[in-house]
């Protein structure tokens, strides 16, 4: 009845219903229908459809209310049952919020923006569900440091080195993002304790400073880093390439920067590097975010490595290679000023995690 007012509409369906109960066939309604309100006042299968209600027993000539769809959907009492919802469980999506109110996926949509006044953000991973001890630590370290580095001078962090281990697969896949929840204005995104997947991979140690990368080590299969691979190799490889680049000191007075790993605290690394005269920096634990290698270099050579498969070990420390040879000087550089940054939002945000915060 496309086109025809509300009354006639209703006039037409109660004559259906009238013509219906007298016995009147459907191919006889038409011919009536047609020669009263015209050919084209509607169609045979409207006719048959409510000519079959109204034989059902249905008496009203109104449309049945559609399940789920009511007019005023954004009034106020669907917008607090949506409310609830989220509340209840900011993860449900705007289907499953549409299922359970019973209105449209557009509607859903216009009230959370609109109404709601929220939106859909990422959970943020932290590392370490840190203790108050530990936020602690992470604020009176970085003080420290920030005494002995206020800024960035390049002569200064002539001296200084960093590295760290980190797996590298033979398959990085793009990593998504899927846990979102929905959120108001101010609200702080959810953490998500970050946990590790095995597969295929290569355990790495690599160093580096302001100059570039220092050394990379690839540690052999069926190897992990202990204390004594750590002196024996790692160490020893960084001090033969300062021996090489300096040979008047040599490994003596740099300042190494490495987290508190079982490997790099141990009594014969610890002794080795005293011997040697190299300093280490302080490091709070749990703080990758405070590492250069975690924040900086790690994620950027997994990014260049992500969606690409490797078939061997050579393969994948070629790839690394090419890539780490393709870093400019200036990025490790701005990696050390990124640093110092870091250490005052640590202490800006009293030692909580700060990245992904506002």
């Amino acid at each position: 009845m496309v086109g025809r007012s509300v009354d006639q509409k209703d006039e037409i369906r109660a004559y259906i219903k009238a013509r219906s109960k007298l016995g009147c066939s459907l191919k006889q309604l038409m011919t009536e229908l047609s020669t009263a309100y015209g050919p084209s006042c509607v169609s045979y299968d409207t006719v048959r459809r409510w000519k079959k209600k109204f034989e059902s027993g249905v008496e009203s000539i109104q449309n049945a209310p559609k399940s789920g769809r009511p007019k005023s959907a954004s009034r106020k009492e669907i917008v607090s049952k949506i409310k609830e919802i989220i509340e209840g469980d900011a993860r449900f999506t705007v289907r499953d919020i549409a299922r359970k109110v019973g209105i449209s996926l557009s509607t859903v949509h216009l009230i959370l923006k609109k109404h709601l006044k929220v939106r859909k953000i990422s959970a943020r991973w932290v590392p370490h569900l840190l203790t108050d001890e530990q936020k602690r630590q992470r604020v009176k370290v970085a003080k420290k440091l920030l005494q002995m580095f206020p800024t960035y001078d390049k002569k200064q962090f002539a001296n200084v080195v960093t590295g760290d281990e980190t797996w590298v697969h033979y398959f990085e896949p793009v990593r998504k993002v899927s846990n979102k929840i929905w959120a108001t204005k101010h609200s702080k995104r959810p953490i998500i304790a970050k946990r590790s997947l095995s597969a295929k991979k290569v355990l790495y140690a690599i160093f580096f400073s302001g100059e570039g990368v220092a050394i990379k080590v690839p540690v052999k299969k069926g190897k992990s880093i202990t204390g004594k691979y750590y002196k024996d190799v790692v160490l020893k490889k960084l001090k033969k390439y300062y021996q090489k680049r300096r040979p008047a000191t040599g490994f003596k007075h740099i300042r190494l920067l490495h987290d508190n790993a079982p490997a790099h605290t141990c009594a014969i690394v610890t002794a080795f590097l005293k011997k040697e005269k190299v300093t280490v920096l302080p490091h709070p634990p749990y703080s990758p975010d405070l590492a250069p290698c975690d924040f900086f270099l790690f994620p950027k050579l997994k990014s260049f490595l992500a969606g690409r498969k490797y078939q061997s070990r050579q393969a994948l420390g070629s790839a690394i290679h090419q890539y780490l040879i393709t870093v400019p000087k200036s990025a490790y550089r701005d990696a050390f000023r990124k640093w110092i940054h870091r250490l005052k939002l640590c202490i800006s945000s009293h030692g909580e995690y700060f990245e992904g915060m506002k």
